[in-house]
């Protein structure tokens, strides 16, 4: 044996007296000095197999450390020692030490009580633990329940319906148009969303992921509000900003009557005999009207000459704008009329403009006193009937005034009445 040979074996020993030294130091640490150690750089919390280590420090790129069944996950990934220690550096001798620990000690050590043994008589004969597995829980309508000692290893989404929370989710949990409840043991993998609906959330529920709830409305009492209606304040308000809404378009009606009372008048009656062509006309302009206006503002650019021109392109727009609203005042003029023959009455034209406005505005107006006393429950369906038939007055008023004015272009002007000759 040359004397190389005789450095290499002592090297060898002393390797492996040292790696002895290291174990041997490991097994004889105690739980609760491991404790004392992990507690000023962790959150220990308990799992259902051993015990979850949630880094203190807010910047951390480790969501959490799972120690169970002699093994160790960094946010759900198997490492081995020697990933452990460059990954955690200092911290991978202690939490190497947790594997050496039985399923007791590790919750004992999460301050956490010992599972009960359960009697063979209540297992299953292929069940080793009372834990429940399961993939993807996705129910429309109904209930989805993670119950205490249960595990997802998927996602779990609700879609108008209730969702409980009490057990572990390794995805995501997701709840939209319905509530959502986190319970005292409920561990979330993943993120929480909760999307038109309450979330209920206990101290204890440990959630790894981001938190988003996106409320549609808040609870007041037992009463549920839900947008445009929100608390009773922003009712009030809405349906205060409503009835604002309302008196000026009369006052417009009145003025616009006053001024120009044929116009409105041959509005109306074009909206009143073709109503689907008036609908789709103005469907159409305000598709186009856009669209138009950037093609003549490019134009008149491109041309060089026609750049002067360019300052009438906002006058434009404001004649387009007063277009619209003549064109509503006929459609409500047509409206009054219906109105009023529906009562069985004759008015002239400032009453049907007044009871036209009425008849297009006031389903809205009756939404917001509907959410004002019964609640968004109530208003919402209102509404949106409400926001559709002022919609509708306003396009086809748009669609009439533009119908009445072609019609009039192509109308040859009547001849002069001659005068009677002189006796």
């Amino acid at each position: 044996m040359t004397r190389r040979h005789a450095y290499l074996i002592v090297g060898a020993l002393l390797a492996l007296w040292a790696g002895a030294g290291y174990v041997l130091q490991a097994q004889t640490l105690t739980a609760s000095e491991l404790r004392g150690q992990l507690a000023m750089r962790f959150e220990i919390v308990a799992m259902q197999r051993g015990i979850g280590l949630i880094p203190r420090q807010a910047d951390s790129k480790i969501q959490i450390i799972q120690v169970a069944d002699g093994t160790v996950a960094l946010d759900g990934q198997m490492l081995t020692a020697a990933q452990l220690r460059e990954r955690l550096g200092a911290d991978a001798n202690a939490v190497i030490q947790l594997t050496y620990l039985d399923r007791d000690a590790l919750r004992a050590l999460a301050g956490a009580p010992a599972e009960p043994a359960l009697p063979q008589i209540q297992r299953a004969p292929d069940e080793s633990r009372s834990v429940r597995r399961g993939n993807d829980r996705v129910r429309f309508g109904g209930r989805v329940t993670v119950g205490d000692g249960e595990r997802v290893d998927g996602d779990v989404v609700g879609i108008f319906g209730p969702v409980d929370v009490d057990g572990e989710v390794m995805g995501d949990v997701v709840a939209i148009m319905g509530p959502l409840t986190l319970g005292p043991h409920a561990l979330v993998h993943g993120d929480v969303q909760a999307i038109g609906g309450p979330m209920t959330r206990a101290p204890e529920a440990r959630v790894l992921g981001d938190t988003n709830e996106i409320a549609i409305g808040s609870r007041i009492g037992r009463r549920w509000t839900l947008p445009p209606f929100g608390t009773f304040g922003s009712q009030v308000g809405s349906f205060a900003a409503t009835t604002a809404r309302l008196l000026l378009f009369v006052l417009l009606g009145l003025l616009i009557v006053a001024a120009l009372r044929r116009p409105v008048e041959r509005i109306a009656a074009t909206a009143s005999a073709h109503p689907w062509k008036a609908v789709l006309v103005g469907l159409l302009a305000e598709i186009l009207f856009v669209p138009a206006v950037v093609v003549t503002v490019v134009m008149l650019v491109v041309s060089i000459v026609g750049i002067p021109l360019l300052l009438l392109v906002p006058f434009g727009i404001v004649l387009v704008c007063l277009v619209m609203l003549v064109g509503f005042v006929g459609a409500a003029h047509m409206a009054g009329g219906f109105a009023m023959r529906w009562l069985g009455r004759q008015a002239n034209a400032y009453v049907t403009i007044v009871a036209g406005t009425v008849v297009i505005v006031g389903m809205t107006l009756l939404a917001k006193l509907a959410a004002l006393v019964g609640g968004g429950l109530v208003g919402i369906p209102l509404g949106m009937l409400g926001y559709l038939i002022e919609y509708c007055a306003w396009t086809m008023g748009f669609g009439a005034a533009i119908l009445a004015w072609f019609a009039m272009r192509r109308t040859p002007p009547l001849p002069p009445t001659p005068e009677p000759a002189a006796v």
